[in-house]
């Protein structure tokens, strides 16, 4: 990634220091001592004195943080998804988190620790005598990345590479911020629609929401509570200059001729973010791309 240079340092040094608190503010209150720790539930689960052997339950993102904890060796099996990180090509599959992994081939394989299964698939998992440990549920913040991070590392013994990590993820984010702080924020909607129906916009409270404005846009539908769904009316109404969706869903807005007089469909500014990226260790990859789609004459003074 290329960042210029601010043209003031003590500005520059002035927005890192409110990013920074903005980042890193969070507090882990779930860790109690270093045997227990409080699930999602708020339900105070006993870590195993040794972990030898940890399954995935849930999304990929529990795998991809265990493999940049360098923790790998302990994984025996993992939830089966095209968004598992190259690196874990060889480890045994227990079926898809959603709606529902292979619940006997995780009891065959005699996890110490279960990551990330929730609601009916813990429950089961949890009747069976396995320790299932999910520190987050699910991610609506970077603060959410963040806890999910340092919990998992927690339960593994890799509290150093966790704050590494976390640490990582937060400088890149800010060098990002800071290259468009300063321009005129862009209208902006992430939304995600079928060909037909209305679509779902990610609104207050949603990660796809923290992201637009951190890269350097306003969410037109900032006061639509996490992601619900809004009018083909809406849209036009508020008409944001850029709609982000998901790759698949592209079409379904530049050929709905409901949309045909947003300016974003207008202008060629609607952009696929895949949602696996934005859930992710590598969220400053879909940061960037939103940024640069927001901000193209910033990236493209860089690049010349």
């Amino acid at each position: 990634m290329k960042f210029s240079t601010l043209r003031n340092s003590t500005f520059k040094g002035f927005l890192i220091l409110l990013l920074m608190i903005g980042l890193a503010g969070f507090n882990a209150s779930w860790a109690q001592d270093n045997s227990t720790i409080i699930d999602d539930r708020g339900q105070t689960i006993i870590i195993p004195g040794s972990i030898e052997r940890v399954v995935v339950a849930g999304t990929p993102l529990f795998t991809e943080i265990m493999l940049d904890l360098g923790a790998s060796d302990l994984l025996v099996g993992i939830t089966d998804s095209p968004d598992n990180p190259i690196e874990a090509a060889g480890i045994a599959t227990v079926g898809p988190s959603f709606p529902s992994p292979n619940l006997e081939l995780i009891v065959e394989l005699e996890p110490d620790v279960v990551l990330g299964a929730v609601f009916d698939v813990r429950d089961q998992l949890e009747s069976l005598g396995l320790t299932v440990i999910t520190p987050v549920s699910f991610i609506t913040s970077i603060e959410d990345l963040f806890l999910l991070i340092k919990g998992v590392g927690f339960v593994v013994d890799r509290d150093a590479e966790a704050a590494s990590i976390i640490n990582s993820i937060s400088r890149d984010i800010i060098f990002l911020e800071s290259q468009v702080i300063q321009e005129t924020p862009r209208r902006a909607a992430f939304l995600f629609a079928s060909a037909d129906n209305p679509p779902f916009a990610s609104g207050k409270g949603s990660l796809e929401g923290e992201l637009l404005s951190r890269a350097g846009g306003i969410n037109v539908f900032s006061d639509v509570p996490g992601g619900n769904v809004v009018s083909f009316e809406s849209v036009l109404e508020r008409d944001p200059e850029v709609i982000f969706t998901a790759p698949s869903q592209v079409e379904n807005i530049i050929n709905n001729p409901l949309y045909e007089e947003v300016t974003a469909v207008q202008q060629g500014n609607v952009f696929g973010i895949s949602a696996s990226s934005l859930t992710s260790t590598r969220v400053i990859e879909a940061l960037e791309q939103m940024a640069e789609k927001l901000h193209p004459e910033v990236f493209a003074l860089q690049e010349s």
